[in-house]
């Protein structure tokens, strides 16, 4: 019996170049199919309507159950962007700036200090326009109200002319704002508007003021209710590799520029090497505004123990995957008891973001609410 030797003839580098190609038909058949149907099947699995905390049989639970529409209906995030941390980003990011004729007005402080605050006045406005301060600002003007954006001392392109900055316990330079526009226009109804720390200090604003308020509503935004648990939050890896030490870099580069005026007040070295919010408040907002400690500073600019001093209807915004607000915070059982103060949570939504769209620059709930609340202030809380 002969034996016979068999050859193979095998091409290996042809072979491997139509494996190349098979993988790169896949991975675009992942990427470009099979993603995105993934993604926009899991934002509608995730979608819900969003949790609200109202105190039973109050006017105000009357007028939220009867003028918001988006307690009623469900959240369904952004296909394409459905995350909480990408959502923040995304928005941030390619959100555009729109071109809008603001005029531009500055007030002059008691201290000698001065801040820049930008009106947009809609055609055919009067003394008695609903004004919204604070932002948004497009969706406002929309509704043909009055805007009025508050840029804090040395933002807005206006230079600090005292050692006097800002911060989210100490809201008076808003208080000042306030109280001009409410003798301005005192026949206007005035909708407060916040998000993140601004929200904290219009929330401290309100605790502060209470009756007194020179406002008719607040509404506050992805604001932390505990500046201490927001903290130790975003000083977690990914927020703070993400988020954390970005904000602290914005935060010197303002006053980076005022190192004269502020060379004998603080450490300014150890100012400008700060890589988290609390190394910066901890090195300059603390000395500055004479706090015993950081702590003392966030304990004063907490939100969550002063739901009873709020006395005007005022709505909250969070979300469950937002780093800066854990809602374990969020004093749920205090708004269940207080007549002023509605509580919404969604699932998901980030931090301010709230995306709905396809589009960073549409319409999110925000806008929705912001519609819907200042609706209800303007016109049907009296």
């Amino acid at each position: 019996m002969t034996c016979q030797k068999v050859c193979f003839d095998f091409d290996y580098y042809a072979y491997h170049k139509r494996f190349k190609g098979n993988m790169a038909f896949a991975l675009i058949l992942v990427l470009g199919i099979i993603t995105p149907i993934f993604l926009w099947l899991y934002s509608w699995y995730i979608s819900a309507v969003p949790k609200h905390f109202v105190k039973s049989g109050t006017k105000l639970e009357k007028k939220v159950t009867t003028n918001l529409r988006i307690l009623q209906q469900k959240y369904h995030p952004s296909w394409w962007c459905p995350f909480g941390t990408t959502q923040t980003i995304v928005r941030q990011i390619f959100r555009d700036c729109p071109e809008l004729p603001f005029q531009r007005e500055i007030v002059e402080f008691e201290d000698g200090g001065a801040a820049g605050i930008d009106w947009l006045i809609p055609e055919g406005s009067d003394d008695t326009t609903p004004i919204v301060i604070f932002l948004p600002v497009k969706e406002a003007r929309d509704k043909g109200w009055k805007c009025l954006v508050v840029n804090p001392r040395g933002l807005g392109g206006v230079k600090l002319r005292t050692t006097r900055t800002y911060n989210a316990a100490t809201p008076h330079d808003f208080a000042y704002i306030a109280k001009m526009v409410n003798e301005r226009y005192p026949e206007a109804r005035k909708l407060g508007c916040g998000f993140s720390m601004g929200g904290m200090i219009l929330w401290n604003y309100l605790a502060m003021s209470g009756e007194q308020a020179d406002l008719d509503g607040g509404m506050i935004v992805s604001s932390p209710w505990d500046p201490m648990v927001a903290s130790d939050s975003i000083e977690c890896f990914i927020p703070q590799l993400i988020f954390n030490r970005f904000i602290a870099k914005n935060l010197v580069d303002i006053v980076r520029p005022y190192r004269e005026l502020f060379k004998d007040m603080v450490d300014f070295d150890e100012v400008i090497s700060s890589t988290t919010v609390r190394g910066f408040d901890k090195s300059f907002v603390t000395p500055m505004y004479g706090f015993e400690s950081y702590e003392a500073y966030y304990k004063m600019a907490t939100l969550a123990t002063k739901v009873d001093k709020i006395k005007i209807p005022c709505v909250t915004l969070n979300s469950v995957d937002d780093y800066f607000s854990p809602v374990q915070c969020i004093p749920t059982g205090d708004i269940m008891n207080s007549d002023h103060v509605v509580g919404i949570i969604t699932n998901h939504g980030g931090h301010t973001a709230f995306m709905e769209s396809a589009d960073p620059n549409a319409r999110g709930m925000v806008e929705k609410l912001l519609s819907q609340w200042g609706n209800l202030i303007f016109h049907d809380y009296h």
